[in-house]
């Protein structure tokens, strides 16, 4: 071999192995490494870091799904089987039809009521598939909530807590001591029953010593209504 063709060979073989390590420790190539895997999940427990409630659907990290949420039952996959299993509806899969008639309920609303309107419908929809956890000790006695009880105060806090959804003072928060059978076998118009037999008093007096489930009442400017499901879990 020539002194010149060993030189040529080796300027190839240089120049190959700076081009794999320059495409080894390139940006483009970590970048592509950063972006990690997102999955869907369904809460069913509070997030331990505080960014998800139990009800809500929220992308995660793969690994933090398959390595925590899942294995501690937090979190199920956001599949059609598992959202079937729980009773709830995949927020976004929404059919045709179903978004058909909420962008008609829009339509109306800006025509009939204007933005008040329009405006307790997008919280009815959001609330839809929510469910708020309240805490409280139990008299092991009794089985009541011991000491204390929840009041509508309670649940207003905990909307703005947990859902982040401060209320304006003029927007009221009304609830029934009396616990609802099961939400899962609820539909629109049992809950618009519910709401009717909620007293709107200027301030809601009743105070909940069981645990259960029940509903509360967020009532709105322009005389409308919509329904917050919470449950009272034993700490």
């Amino acid at each position: 071999m020539t002194l010149t063709v060993a030189s040529s060979l080796l300027e190839s073989r240089c120049a190959s192995m700076f081009r794999h390590v320059n495409n080894r420790f390139s940006p483009q190539t970590f970048q592509r490494r950063s972006i990690q895997k997102m999955v869907r999940v369904i809460l069913k427990e509070d997030m331990p870091n505080g960014k998800g409630y139990a009800g809500d659907v929220v992308k995660v990290k793969a690994g933090y799904a398959r390595n925590l949420l899942i294995p501690r039952k937090i979190a199920l996959y956001a599949i059609p089987d598992n959202f079937e299993r729980l009773g709830i509806k995949d927020p976004d899969a929404e059919t045709v039809e179903e978004k058909r008639a909420r962008l008609q309920q829009e339509a109306n609303a800006e025509e009939e009521g204007g933005e008040e309107m329009k405006a307790a419908d997008k919280l009815r929809y959001y609330l839809r598939n929510k469910v708020l956890k309240i805490w409280r000790n139990v008299d092991e006695n009794t089985g009541q909530v011991h000491p204390g009880f929840v009041t509508a105060w309670n649940v207003r806090d905990k909307l703005g807590r947990q859902l982040k959804i401060d209320l304006e003072d003029h927007e009221l928060v009304h609830i029934k001591d009396a616990p609802i059978p099961s939400m899962e076998e609820m539909s629109n118009e049992d809950l618009d029953k519910i709401l009717q037999d909620i007293p709107t008093e200027e301030k809601c007096s009743a105070k909940i010593k069981q645990l259960g489930e029940f509903i509360a009442k967020i009532s709105l400017a322009g005389g409308y209504s919509v329904p917050l499901k919470f449950v009272v879990l034993k700490r």
